[in-house]
């Protein structure tokens, strides 16, 4: 890919003129909020145009619903690709944005500051950045090898142990279900109506991922054959790197669910990540039969087909990807 700094700066240098009032007066809100939220997409282009993170994440990239601002931040400081400095003065400047919005009124002579501090670091940021250098993931160390497991070689659970009452009192143990029946009940009527999947998916756009997880796996409880509340769970687990639980997320949702795209698409990344390109096409063309608008399967279906030594199959799936697909993977 070639690094284009005019492209990747295009946002900020649209708004010149609130710069200059801000020089003038660091005290302009609009200002302050405009350039903030340009240095956010600036941020985000940078991370859609580095060659070396996975397909999926540069084609959320330019999409907040899909990568929240933490997240962002979060990817392009594990990547190396963000200074720890820049990174923190942009939080405290999307703070200021976000308050200036919701509330109104004149911005602080900081807030004005911090806006132009922010707009000239990512300036000499972008100038003097290399895509070139390979990078390795920091969340994935070398050798971590994953298996994805079949369905049948799950891990039989193991058994519990029986222990014998006889000689004990018979009130304690019926007290204590009672109590037991109690909780649950209580539990129940306190959950009732709640959605955990879409409790677990506003939190996941927030970026609040401890919690989605924890949302995600209630619903798999509550459901274990649903698909939705699995895909989840594997793409975080993937997304921190831990590939074993993803598998076995994957594993569960397609031994029920096998015609389902998104789980066939996220597996075909799982495996596209422990170096099984031709593995990982298999999945994301049935991804694409099952859901022919998932820019996700084709995007996955083009770089598996490329990593396995297929260019010129690879141009023909591409020429029939949606625009955005194209857009993106002809870049590189």
């Amino acid at each position: 890919m070639t690094h284009d700094p005019e492209s990747i700066l295009r946002p900020l240098r649209s708004e010149h003129a609130d710069l200059q009032r801000l020089r003038a007066d660091p005290r302009a809100a609009a200002s302050v909020v405009r350039v903030a939220w340009a240095a956010e997409a600036v941020l985000r282009r940078i991370l859609r145009d580095d060659p070396t993170a996975p397909v999926e994440l540069r084609l959320k990239a330019l999409a907040p619903d899909d990568l929240p601002t933490a997240d962002l931040l979060a990817e392009l400081r594990r990547r190396d690709r963000l200074p720890m400095e820049l990174a923190a003065a942009f939080h405290e400047l999307a703070a200021a944005a976000r308050r200036l919005e919701d509330e109104g009124g004149e911005a602080t002579p900081r807030d004005g500051e911090l806006a132009l501090g922010v707009a000239d670091g990512l300036e000499r940021h972008v100038g003097a950045l290399a895509f070139d250098v390979p990078l390795e993931d920091p969340v994935l160390g070398a050798g971590d090898e994953t298996l994805i497991p079949n369905p049948e070689d799950r891990d039989r659970a193991h058994p519990v142990p029986h222990v014998s009452r006889a000689g004990r009192p018979v009130w304690p143990w019926v007290m204590g279900a009672a109590a037991l029946a109690l909780a649950l009940l209580a539990f129940v009527w306190l959950r009732r109506g709640s959605d955990p999947v879409a409790e677990g998916e506003a939190l996941y756009r927030r970026g609040d991922t401890a919690q989605a997880l924890a949302r995600f796996q209630e619903a798999a409880r509550e459901e274990p054959s649903a698909a939705l509340p699995r895909l989840y769970l594997a793409q975080i687990h993937r997304h921190a790197g831990r590939r074993t639980e993803a598998a076995k997320e994957l594993s569960a949702g397609l031994a029920a669910n096998p015609q389902d795209a998104g789980l066939n698409a996220e597996l075909g990344f799982l495996l596209l990540e422990t170096n099984r390109a031709e593995e990982a096409a298999g999945r994301f063309r049935k991804a694409v039969e099952l859901d022919r608008g998932s820019a996700r399967a084709w995007a996955g279906l083009v770089t598996s087909l490329r990593r396995a030594g297929r260019p010129a199959q690879a141009e023909r799936v591409l020429s029939l990807a949606p625009p955005e697909v194209r857009a993106l993977l002809s870049r590189d």
